[in-house]
């Protein structure tokens, strides 16, 4: 299937005690690039919603906000940082023994000091309930955004096929226009060599053999056959995708396309075979534009 770069997904789901929001967003890249934001208590799960965003999402950059409401799940676990609490204690004491400092240390000063109470690092752990919900619900926003991608897929296929086509009529018509270009050389050649010396009698073998070399500097048989192949491929790879992004071959293809066009652009002695691969450059160039969206 071909899919697009770019699209959002979001799903929610509750179980009554938690309530998970999931948004997936995703853009232009190169490569695969994840950005996961997860909450307090879900990096144990980082690892497994990697693999399922990126099992899903093969090229593109994706940010993923994953977002845990709770409800009635409870007293949050504390500790109490003794050593702290004890040391803060010494401290206040030997200020007043030694120093003479007045005052007292009451229990809201303690419990000011950073560090005195300490939350539990698995204080927002989820039951195995509650991962199933996260899990689900991430699931739920790539289908969601799969199904966005897939739609502006499907309308950039359709535009890039009829592309590829009049890609392909383009060179048709190249080929079809190459076999009078060694003629109308070796007629212009011998209409120069005529103005440049009308009074000396020309060699007819050395004529030809100026006239076969020009031919053989023009000859675009070679580029023809390999823009034929390419433009068949990138056709083909549009129309009957394998599963896998085709974004990256078909930038292959078409980098291959381009260099081939130039190619029989700088060989062409006629204007309009130059015209129809001046035309076919530009068709080229609006061709890599569209499937730099493409997965």
């Amino acid at each position: 299937m071909i899919r697009s770069m770019t699209g959002f997904g979001r799903s929610a789901a509750a179980n009554g005690r938690l309530r998970v929001t999931v948004e997936v967003r995703t853009v232009n890249h190169r490569f695969a690039d994840l950005r996961l934001r997860l909450p307090d208590g879900l990096s144990a799960l980082e690892p497994d919603l990697r693999k399922l965003v990126l099992d899903r999402i093969r090229r593109g950059r994706v940010e993923m906000d994953v977002r845990v409401d709770r409800s009635g799940t409870g007293a949050v676990p504390a500790s109490l940082n003794r050593p702290l609490v004890e040391g803060i204690l010494a401290a206040a004491r030997t200020l007043h023994e030694e120093y003479g400092v007045e005052g007292r240390v009451d229990l809201g000063s303690v419990l000011s000091a950073p560090g005195v109470i300490e939350w539990t690092s698995e204080r927002n752990a989820l039951d195995d309930d509650g991962r199933l919900l996260v899990i689900g619900t991430v699931v739920a926003a790539l289908d969601a955004i799969d199904a966005e991608r897939a739609r502006e897929g499907a309308a950039l296929r359709a535009d890039l096929s009829g592309r590829f086509e009049r890609m392909r009529g383009l060179v048709g018509e190249i080929a079809t226009l190459a076999p009078r270009v060694p003629e109308a050389l070796e007629r212009r050649l011998l209409d120069r060599l005529r103005s440049l010396s009308a009074a000396v009698e020309l060699d007819p073998a050395r004529v030809a053999q100026e006239a076969a070399f020009l031919a053989e500097r023009s000859d675009v048989t070679e580029e023809l056959v390999r823009l034929a192949a390419h433009v068949e491929q990138a056709t083909a790879l549009l129309a009957n995708g394998d599963g896998e992004p085709v974004g990256k071959r078909l930038d292959f293809l078409l980098q291959e396309i381009h260099r081939e066009t130039n190619t029989v652009t700088s060989k062409s002695q006629d204007l309009e075979l130059s015209r129809r691969a001046l035309d076919l450059k530009a068709e080229t160039e609006k061709v890599r534009e569209q499937i730099q969206n493409l997965e």
